[in-house]
């Protein structure tokens, strides 16, 4: 058979191309149509006004759904922050791990972790009273959302926050400045719904290798909830401190060796604990991830070593993206 001429040689691969690139157009098609479905979800829709909705990390039909919390209030204002968060807010007071979603009625909020540097205390302090406790403040312009995926930075801190999730696993990467001591602090006392007698018992234990598990038991939408936690650190303790704020304890006898002191305590159990934990001077980001289980803190340890059993962040945002995406692209 004669050899193509040139002119009929490159018909000849210009009509195998337009196939082939018909065929990858076809083939790509579900793909990009899910990808345009995903990049038009505005996580922030419904945060304003009587929306109740969060701007924060879950995948679909997750157990967590970790989202920063705008302010606590007690039960007779609890309404306007269902979900934890109002978008006309100015200061975070922390990144807790279960949320309502467009209801009438607010609750959950549990396991409330907040990243710091320095010694703002243990309470959240007034939200319009700047640096007056732990809560920080933040900008509209430096949050960013998508499904699966959220970040800000604290100013107060200069702590660059981000948060993703698989089903049962939150999962935060906190950067904190150059050369300053990082600090996460956890704290069991806070609810949507707030009021005396919320929190009818709690428990941190520090385990022998730096995880930090526990549980809490609450009233409020649902009776006698009970809810457990195990959380890890990428980076190894440099120290923790675990306290009872509640005031009237009723004393029990002589308490262990070094019971009295935080920074001894291995385990804590009441009504109104806080842990502070301390990684020092960090050169790469603190990666947090922490699993729940409504069964026992044996539960949540192994959520968190079967669905992320290592510290890459990015890895459990692209699944989360990758979910998503799969659940949209039936749009």
């Amino acid at each position: 058979m004669p050899m193509p001429t040139l002119d009929r040689r490159l018909l000849i691969a210009f009509a195998a191309t337009a196939m082939l690139a018909s065929g990858a157009v076809l083939a790509a098609t579900p793909n990009t149509a899910a990808e345009r479905a995903y990049a038009s979800v505005d996580p922030f829709i419904g945060t304003g006004g009587e929306g109740h909705t969060y701007p924060g990390a879950t995948v679909p039909f997750g157990m967590v759904q970790l989202s920063p919390d705008t302010r606590i209030q007690p039960r007779g204002k609890a309404y306007g922050w269902a979900a934890g968060y109002r978008y006309d807010d100015s200061s975070i007071v922390g990144f807790s791990h279960t949320h309502f979603s467009g209801t009438g009625h607010s609750d959950l909020g549990d396991i409330l972790v907040m990243p710091f540097t320095g010694s703002p205390g243990l309470e959240r302090g007034d939200p319009d009273k700047p640096r007056s406790g732990y809560a920080s403040r933040f900008r509209h312009d430096d949050e960013k959302a998508e499904p699966g995926y959220y970040a800000v930075t604290l100013d107060d801190y200069k702590v660059r926050a981000e948060l993703t999730t698989s089903a049962r696993v939150g999962v935060h990467r906190y950067a904190f400045p150059k050369g300053t001591d990082a600090k996460v602090l956890l704290d069991m006392r806070t609810s949507m719904y707030d009021y005396p007698g919320k929190i009818l018992w709690s428990r941190v234990r520090v385990r022998a290798d730096g995880t930090v598990t526990g549980f809490r038991e609450t009233r409020g939408w649902a009776p006698g909830r009970q809810l457990y936690f195990a959380m890890r650190f990428s980076r190894p303790l440099a120290g923790h401190e675990l306290h009872n704020t509640e005031q009237d304890i009723v004393y029990k006898g002589f308490p262990p060796p070094g019971e009295k002191d935080p920074a001894q305590r291995a385990q804590i159990e009441g009504r109104q604990l806080v842990g502070t934990f301390a990684f020092g001077k960090l050169d790469a980001p603190l990666v947090v991830k922490v699993a729940i289980s409504p069964v026992s803190e044996a539960g949540a340890i192994a959520n968190l070593d079967a669905e992320v059993a290592d510290f890459d962040f990015d890895r459990v945002r692209a699944r989360a993206k990758q979910e998503w995406t799969q659940a949209l692209s039936v749009l």
